[in-house]
């Protein structure tokens, strides 16, 4: 019965209008600059549409992992070429997106059309693998993996690392 009452009560009703009115305000105002930013499209490369690119999935670090242990993918490293050098899954290449979309086309030229790709890059805030990815469907890559997790969570799972002076490089 007690539900009820509250249920039918006006000041209730009122009250919870003006909590949520106030939520709302206060949400819009600490975040004006985002949503600015969002209006302003700043936001669209960390968007895609699975029409424009049916060939890349996102994988989890299970899936990576298998992947990795059975060598069934190139891993593509798309961060910078230090960061690179100082710690990589092992086995993976090193194609740092901006060099690529600097002009260094050379980079691409070890990588296969048809060869299944797992791309990666920083961690889960990073979007230099998933352009990376964009880019290489742009070129006739079709079998894209980005692991969104990236080097971060590898690196927390405790998985093998590689670096720079261990790597035997192309």
């Amino acid at each position: 019965m007690k539900l009820q009452q509250i249920l039918r009560d006006r000041e209730t009703w009122k009250g919870i209008l003006i909590i949520l009115a106030l939520s709302l305000f206060i949400g819009t105002v600490s975040n004006s600059g985002l949503i600015r930013k969002f209006l302003r499209g700043e936001y669209r490369q960390a968007f895609f549409s699975r029409e424009d690119y049916p060939g890349l999935v996102f994988i989890t670090l299970p899936e990576m992992e298998e992947l990795w242990h059975n060598q069934a993918a190139l891993i593509v490293d798309s961060r910078s070429v230090p960061e690179f050098r100082s710690g990589h899954i092992p086995g993976s290449i090193s194609v740092p997106l901006e060099e690529v979309k600097g002009g260094n086309s050379s980079l691409l030229d070890r990588l296969k059309p048809g060869q299944p790709l797992i791309i990666y890059c920083e961690g889960r805030d990073c979007l230099t693998s998933l352009n990376l990815a964009r880019l290489l469907h742009e070129r006739g890559f079709r079998d894209l993996r980005v692991f969104s997790g990236g080097w971060e969570e590898w690196v927390a799972a405790g998985l093998p690392v590689e670096k720079e002076d261990d790597a035997i490089q192309e």
